[in-house]
């Protein structure tokens, strides 16, 4: 069957009023009228006007914003940021409107930290998920031309976005699809993997430590990976860095790892994966700033901590919300795709700390563990300190790394200890592991360095 990707936009589902419905065309046309360059007057005048009018909807109809931001615009401005223990402690009240005006009802899972309410209207749910229908009429209809792939969402759903947003998109461009949800009591891996191969699924949406989970209970059961019909990871919701994808390329021989989203419960989709294999920012559907992570000061660089001001007059805007996660945007050339391209760095949390106070992001530590190894199933980053004749103790760390299948000469892997011992300053050491703690197995269910981190050393990190 040839796949059937939608040129134009889809409608949007039936916004509830008159200004939803102008919002949206205004979108579609300011979207048709945009060449893509962030810096463009187009996309400045967009902006401009449409975060005059956020704020002024959650000063209206908000009881925290309309507290925060008083009567004047320019509080929005300054100093002011909206935090994730501001979501916490004004739970519904920061809501722009009664529950009832949702599509959905969401939370977010409480990984990092107590659980926050994030229902979506008809028009967030229409301008968040078509970003990422954007991305994946580019991005599929390249990859599979004259095809119609099946798709598997591979992700929690109850009380979670995950399922709905990816089962939107793939019928927005035409596509069957499965939610396959492995964790699930009703489904487990035995019935997931049996899945893939009778609906020959071609694409398979997920989180990268589901990619490493899904081969090793592939080759659990006797077979090989390369066996299945999966030709397509789409990963999101967990640091994912360039090694890490070429390593699972080499446990799905058949299969290309790519991002496919960057966003959260509370953001909704800030960015989608294209053809080129980056991530692209929907510029249209932010204004995005950086700072730096500890002082909240802005950044002049192109790294920090993302700052965003969502501009959907929906039931949830945020205003200069501070995400939390680092990351670094690359420059956008004329003729480039729509969109800043930007690498997560992981949360700022997530940074480790080494001695002289040497802080390493979670993609660089991810990046020199597995840079250059194959078939590596796994890894986890084992932190200790130890004691020297005079001075105070230095770090130990040990890298813990799994294999499929026999593991590799020390040739194969000696080279991630030189990578990490110049990264963290520490002593570093290598093992080779039959299994690995079951914690790394869980990834974006209870974050990155919750997962692959185990620090063992006394006192605060």
């Amino acid at each position: 069957m040839t796949l059937r990707m939608e040129v134009g936009a889809p409608k949007a589902p039936s916004p509830d009023d008159e200004r939803h419905s102008s919002y949206y065309t205004s979108l579609l046309d300011t979207e048709e009228r945009w060449d893509g360059d962030p810096s463009s007057d187009v996309l400045r005048a967009w902006r401009a006007q449409r975060t005059a009018e956020v704020t002024d909807w959650v000063r209206a109809r908000s009881p925290f914003y309309s507290q925060r931001l008083g009567r004047e615009r320019e509080a929005a401005g300054g100093t002011f940021f909206t935090t994730k223990e501001d979501l916490v402690a004004a739970g519904l009240s920061v809501l722009s409107g009664p529950v009832g005006e949702a599509q959905v009802y969401y939370e977010t899972t409480g990984t990092t930290g107590p659980p926050t309410p994030c229902p979506r209207s008809p028009l967030e749910v229409a301008v968040s998920n078509r970003g990422i229908i954007r991305a994946w009429q580019e991005m599929l209809s390249r990859r599979f031309p004259g095809e119609r792939p099946f798709v598997a969402v591979m992700g929690p759903s109850e009380l979670y976005a995950f399922g709905d947003v990816f089962g939107d998109v793939a019928q927005s461009c035409g596509l069957g699809h499965v939610k396959l949800w492995p964790d699930s009591p009703r489904v487990g891996f035995g019935k997931a993997l049996r899945l893939l191969r009778e609906l020959a699924v071609s694409v398979v949406v997920c989180a990268p430590s589901m990619v490493l989970e899904l081969a090793r209970e592939v080759l659990r059961a006797g077979h090989d990976p390369a066996d299945l019909p999966v030709s397509q990871f789409l990963v999101l919701g967990e640091v994912c860095t360039p090694a890490f994808r070429r390593d699972a390329e080499t446990l799905w021989p058949q299969a290309r790892v790519g991002p496919g989203m960057y966003g959260s419960q509370e953001t909704m989709c800030l960015a989608g994966g294209w053809p080129d294999g980056r991530l692209r920012l929907s510029e249209l559907n932010y204004s995005v700033e950086l700072v730096d992570p500890g002082t909240g000061e802005p950044v002049t660089g192109d790294t920090g901590e993302l700052v965003v001001t969502m501009l959907t007059p929906g039931v949830k805007p945020l205003i200069r919300y501070r995400t939390g996660d680092l990351v670094r945007f690359d420059p956008w050339t004329p003729g480039d795709l729509p969109g800043r391209a930007l690498t997560v760095l992981g949360r700022a949390k997530d940074n480790v700390r080494f001695g002289g106070g040497r802080s390493v992001t979670a993609y660089d530590l991810e990046e020199a563990a597995l840079e250059g190894l194959e078939r590596c199933l796994g890894y986890q980053i084992v932190l200790d300190h130890r004691a020297t004749a005079a001075g105070p103790p230095e770090d130990l760390l040990t890298l813990r790394l799994r294999f499929a299948g026999p593991a590799p000469g020390r040739d194969h892997w000696a080279a991630a200890v030189d990578r990490m011992t110049a990264l963290t300053g520490a002593e570093v050491r290598a093992e080779v592991v039959d299994d690995l703690d079951a914690r790394t197995q869980q990834g974006a269910l209870i974050s990155w360095k919750a997962a692959r981190v185990a620090d063992r050393r006394p006192g605060p990190v």
